[in-house]
């Protein structure tokens, strides 16, 4: 018999603790700057800095109501989750329905600055139509990642996350040191010329599309190892962080690039001439100018930047980092194009796993026909929601105005935060006793019930925020209520055509098993239905059988990132008829046999989780054989085992080769 050797047992990590949630959302929401700041410098123009501390403002409040709701209701699908529990299905639907909206958009914007950033390297992708063209390659590209169900390196989001904000800060550190400028900031203010009033109502909106990615925290919910704690938590933290580097970075940003008047073609709108300090119109070369045209203020961080506004505080010759400390200029300029176009990566990749998530859920919730929530056969992934988001995304991308899906994103977005704050409310009057681990501040009563001032506010002013969207954003407006009338329409019909009702809630039922907690000596058995899982089962019975332990057969259900983290009916089914194969296998050696049914992301962490969860001595777990690369012989799961498990692990190979027995134990490390 193969030697022993038993390690003290410790309690692993289940889930997500809230340095991820903190990092994920971060990588999300602080990825929006990259694009953000030329799209609202080009309407609030010196009042940028304002504007986005307004817009942060607001995204406080709306934080509060979510970090509330998610720690009450962890759920994956954020507001539309709060909106079926708070008020019905209908509602739910078209609160989902505009998240959608909104990751579509991101998908696309994400995707879009992809190419300009990496244009530090190869200049020709900043014109249209090459980012264009590289940011639906970008996107192509993530739909088939996640259609096969490329797993997500969450550690290495984790890193570039971290390694984005430590940039941003050193541009921050360097930028107030070497490129700030006072009296260049407070020339930019024309009050009520530059920007007009107008346009600064127009720039508050147009700014919420700073913090994309709120949503993220929310979705990952569910899986959060203590959601009352950690949600709140990483949502304040990504709050003051996020604001803390938009009025840093936009400050310094507007120092570099400050506002002025030019003149512009009105046909073509493009620039003919300046405005000098005396009030006289000149061209390029300072001479009298003797066309007619049009006074515009603008800065160069929505004119010559506004596809990288990031790489011009580093690039512009004039006032930039590149003006001063050339050399850092280039180093740093290389590092921000590289980063940033991962970051945004990243951030696209996001907004296809959240939409697909989400599509998910209401497919669960039967708000939606089946294709839009169909699984792939073989990967077990919403393909069709996947191929639905990346080609509307493409197709909004085509003319490469980054200006239209601002408007977009703000018209979902205002529309979901709205329907978050009046779930808060409306929660504390129809469920006050149900547990809230975290409460939005500033509460006072009405008739017993305890109502929260920051959801009240926030509500009105994300509704506020939304009818100025309506008001001045005629192409959001347009597109904005036929995205919803479309919807409504689609999800009336399925609907009908079930027989559901409209506003009641039905789901598709997932067997659930019960099995009792209980302490035992133990052999952990994970069975996946193959010859080779099949004998290390029959071998952990003749261990069991020997040392008159138990067996514990582990079927894991391996769900993709794209779908919230709960196995469905025929993923349980299958599951279970592994389950029964194994349990005939241990009536036969008389050997107690314990079910479960577990899913998770990754098939090695769970059956490590689960050994250190049952306290298990042995996990016994048939593979194949691979070709050596290196020092692995195995699979990415039997190697995670073997690394990783609090106990001996005894490996039942396929085949045996001269000088390898049949057989490994190890220990870990």
């Amino acid at each position: 018999m193969a030697r022993r050797r038993f390690r003290k047992v410790y309690e692993l990590k289940r889930v997500l603790g809230w340095p991820s949630l903190y990092s994920t959302a971060y990588g999300n929401v602080g990825s929006s700057i990259y694009y953000a700041l030329g799209v609202v410098a080009a309407y609030a123009l010196g009042l940028s800095p304002v504007v986005f501390m307004v817009a942060g403002l607001v995204f406080a409040l709306t934080a509060f109501s979510y970090a509330e709701a998610t720690a009450a209701v962890p759920e994956a699908g954020g507001s539309s989750s709060f909106a079926r529990r708070s008020f019905n299905e209908l509602i739910s639907f078209g609160d989902g329905w505009a998240l959608m909206l909104d990751y579509i958009i991101t998908i696309g914007i994400s995707a879009f600055f992809v190419p300009n950033y990496l244009a530090f390297f190869f200049p020709a992708l900043k014109e249209w139509p090459a980012n264009t063209i590289g940011g639906i390659i970008v996107i192509l590209l993530l739909v088939v990642m996640n259609i096969i169900g490329v797993k997500e390196a969450a550690g290495l989001n984790i890193s570039l996350a971290l390694l984005d904000l430590v940039t941003q800060l050193f541009l921050v550190v360097v930028g107030f040191f070497i490129l700030f400028n006072p009296d260049i900031l407070l020339g930019n203010v024309h009050w009520g010329v530059a920007p007009t009033w107008s346009q600064l109502l127009f720039g508050i909106s147009i700014a919420m599309i700073a913090y994309t990615g709120i949503e993220t925290v929310s979705n990952l919910a569910g899986e959060a190892r203590e959601p009352g704690k950690d949600v709140p938590r990483s949502i304040i933290l990504v709050l003051i962080t996020v604001l803390v580097m938009y009025a840093s970075i936009s400050v310094i940003a507007l120092s570099v690039m400050p506002v002025h008047e030019v003149v512009k073609d009105p046909v073509s709108g493009e620039v003919i001439g300046r405005v000098t300090e005396t009030g006289a119109l000149v061209d390029e070369a300072g001479a009298p100018l003797q066309q007619e045209g049009e006074r515009v203020w603008v800065t160069d961080l929505a004119e010559k930047w506004m596809d990288d506004p990031v790489m011009g505080v580093v690039k512009d010759e004039e006032r930039g980092l590149a003006s001063h400390l050339p050399v850092v200029a280039k180093v740093l300029g290389a590092w921000v194009g590289l980063l940033a176009a991962t970051i945004l990566l990243i951030a696209t990749n996001a907004g296809i796993l959240g939409i697909s998530r989400l599509s998910f859920s209401m497919g669960q919730h039967k708000q939606i026909p089946p294709l839009l929530s169909r699984l792939h056969r073989r990967f077990h992934t919403p393909y069709m929601a996947i191929i639905f988001a990346g080609t509307i995304a493409a197709l909004l991308i085509i003319p490469g105005k980054v200006d239209l899906l601002a408007d977009l994103y703000s018209f979902g977005a205002m529309l979901g935060f709205t329907s978050a704050h009046l779930s808060v409310i409306v929660l504390r009057f129809k469920e006050p006793d149900l547990p809230r681990p975290f409460k939005a501040p500033l509460n006072f009563r009405i008739r017993g019930v305890e109502l929260p001032l920051t959801s009240i506010i926030g509500g009105l002013c994300t509704f506020g925020v939304w009818l100025v969207v309506v008001y001045t954003h005629a192409y959001g407006r347009i597109v904005g209520f036929a995205w919803l009338g479309s919807g409504l329409l689609l999800y009336v019909a399925y609907r009908r055509s079930q027989k559901l009702s409209l506003t009641k809630t039905v789901k598709v039922e997932i067997p659930t098993l019960q099995f009792p907690e209980v302490e035992y000596n133990n052999i952990l058995v994970p069975v996946v239905g193959t010859k080779i899982s099949r004998e290390a089962a029959v071998m952990a019975c003749e261990l069991a059988s020997e040392e008159d332990a138990a067996i514990q057969a582990l079927s894991v259900i391996e769900v993709p990132l794209n779908r919230p983290l709960e196995p469905l009916p025929e993923e349980v089914e299958t599951g279970q008829q592994l389950i029964d194969e194994t349990a005939q296998i241990a009536e036969e050696y008389g050997v107690r046999v314990f079910p479960r049914i577990v899913p998770g992301r990754q098939a090695g962490r769970t059956i490590v989780e689960e050994a250190a969860a049952s306290k298990s001595q042995v996990v016994m777990i048939g593979a194949e054989r691979k070709r050596r690369v290196g020092e692995r012989f195995f699979g990415s799961t039997v190697e995670y085992v073997l690394k990783n498990a609090p106990c001996k692990v005894l490996v039942v190979a396929e085949e045996k080769e001269p000088g390898i027995p049949d057989t490994q134990d190890t220990e870990t490390k």
